[in-house]
């Protein structure tokens, strides 16, 4: 019961989608146009194009399923025909010769049912069952897929909007410190080209926030487009709270994380799945080897237009010589036989008449087919090795993906530790010389040296930060857990 329980959550979730998705915005899914990244998971697994093909795909497993099962069931056919004759044929009514124009119809029901077909039907339906249930976990798999590009598209986002407040604030200080500047030109108390070094950093400035601006609109063009969504200006994100790399350290480690994925991922259960199939598949190839036995039967009618009955006429007798009673031939030998008179055979008389039935066995058994069958079972073994071999790749790759995730996760832990360390240094050295421009002490080159330092580790800060959230969520996802902030 359980079980079945499962499966038929799984066919309601499977043809609700569409109408979730359909309704996802009007009911909360970025209704507004401010998409959370829970919304954004949420609409992409049930609207995104390839979710919604690999959908597509599992109802055609589910289909051939359905259509394996009833090829167990007797096959049934019907079928008439209706000839005109001319000349000489064979009627079919009496199997007798005749020569003139007729006309002739037939009526047959045949059915035919196989009792044995070494296990095929049995294999290829245990075969199917396993491709629907990998197919359901290729549905996860591609789900799971989208929810990676989202927290990616997603974290770009944010990063984009992170850059464009620091871009922003640097070019707002430019622009103070360019009409203290130009304040203190007037006055005499500083050069010309100070000014122009400062105009210049304000265009150097005011690119950078351009570039920020474009990676935004880059960013939430790609989520969208993920989405499935057509693209707008007014489309926005939920900005979460983000705790800081060095609030939440990475606890566990990547072999720990592998593990768990072994046990949950729906791309390692399909592919374990698909190797059963081929093994299945095997078997299907190998029951070409046995003979057949199938029972079938028959039940048939036939109508002519030629046949009819011939009843005697009481008391009328017709003389027919047949010979001579004599050797000169002049005494001919008459026999008389009855006047009979022709009636019509009605139509339906005739087919109730002309019922005939069969019933039997049929057995075949293969002794040479050109190799075909052998050919088949190399070609099933050689497909079992290769189920086994993507299986084999698809834990390596995820190995592979888990261990990197985890190393770039540390790494980017450290270099956010120490990116903080340089903001700290370049923050304080750029206040200085802010003083010591006011000042006239530093020229307004070194003081653009130092600025572009700080902005160089305001970047690095946001850049360490968001990609250690990125490689911690998708660590994080690979263990089972819920995609939030």
């Amino acid at each position: 019961m359980k079980k079945m329980s499962k499966k038929l959550l799984l066919v309601i979730g499977l043809s609700l989608t569409g109408m979730a998705g359909a309704m996802a915005q009007q009911q909360g899914a970025g209704s507004d146009n401010v998409w959370s990244l829970e919304e954004a998971v949420s609409y992409a697994r049930a609207n995104n194009l390839q979710v919604r093909r690999s959908m597509l795909t599992n109802e055609l497993a589910r289909t051939d399923l359905t259509q394996s099962k009833f090829g167990r069931l007797p096959s049934i056919t019907g079928g008439s025909s209706y000839n005109f004759n001319f000349g000489t044929y064979v009627d079919p009514t009496t199997s007798e010769l005749r020569s003139e124009e007729s006309r002739t119809n037939n009526w047959q029901l045949n059915a035919n049912l196989p009792l044995f077909a070494g296990f095929q039907q049995v294999n290829t339906i245990k075969q199917n069952e396993i491709e629907l249930r990998a197919s359901e976990q290729d549905v996860l798999s591609a789900q799971n897929d989208i929810t990676i590009q989202i927290i990616n598209s997603y974290l770009n986002i944010l990063f984009a909007d992170e850059l464009i407040k620091i871009s922003q604030q640097t070019k707002d200080l430019t622009q103070q410190q360019l009409d203290r500047t130009r304040i203190l030109f007037k006055a005499g108390s500083v050069a010309e080209n100070a000014v122009l070094d400062l105009e210049s950093q304000l265009a150097a400035d005011d690119l950078e926030l351009i570039n920020a601006q474009n990676q935004r609109d880059f960013s939430r063009l790609t989520l969208m487009q993920v989405l499935n969504l057509p693209s707008s200006d007014d489309f926005r994100i939920v900005v979460p709270e983000i705790p800081e790399p060095d609030q939440d350290p990475v606890l566990i480690n990547g072999q720990q994380v592998y593990e768990v994925a072994l046990q949950t991922l729906p791309a390692i259960q399909g592919a374990d799945l698909r190797v059963l199939s081929a093994a299945r598949g095997l078997e299907v190839a190998r029951g070409a080897y046995y003979p057949r036995l199938s029972m079938f039967a028959g039940y048939n009618t036939f109508y002519s237009s030629a046949r009819d009955f011939r009843f005697p006429i009481e008391g009328v007798l017709q003389p027919s010589p047949i010979g001579f009673t004599d050797s000169q031939g002049t005494n001919p030998f008459i026999v008389y036989t009855p006047v009979t008179r022709r009636e019509t055979y009605a139509y339906l008389d005739q087919l109730k008449d002309g019922v005939g039935k069969n019933f039997g066995f049929s057995l075949q058994v293969p002794i040479f087919n050109g190799m075909q069958v052998r050919s088949n079972v190399q070609r099933a073994k050689l497909q079992q090795r290769d189920a086994q071999l993507n299986a084999d790749i698809a834990r390596n790759n995820l190995r592979q993906t888990i261990e990197q995730a985890y190393v770039d996760a540390v790494a980017a832990q450290r270099r956010y530790s120490s990116a903080k360390e340089q903001l700290r240094a370049a923050e304080k050295n750029y206040s200085n010389a802010q003083l010591r421009l006011n000042s006239g002490v530093i020229n307004t080159v070194d003081f653009n040296i130092i600025a572009n330092t700080y902005r160089a580790a305001q970047s690095n800060l946001m850049q360490a930060k968001y990609e250690y959230t990125f490689k911690l969520k998708v660590l994080d996802f690979y263990q089972g857990e819920d995609i939030s902030f």
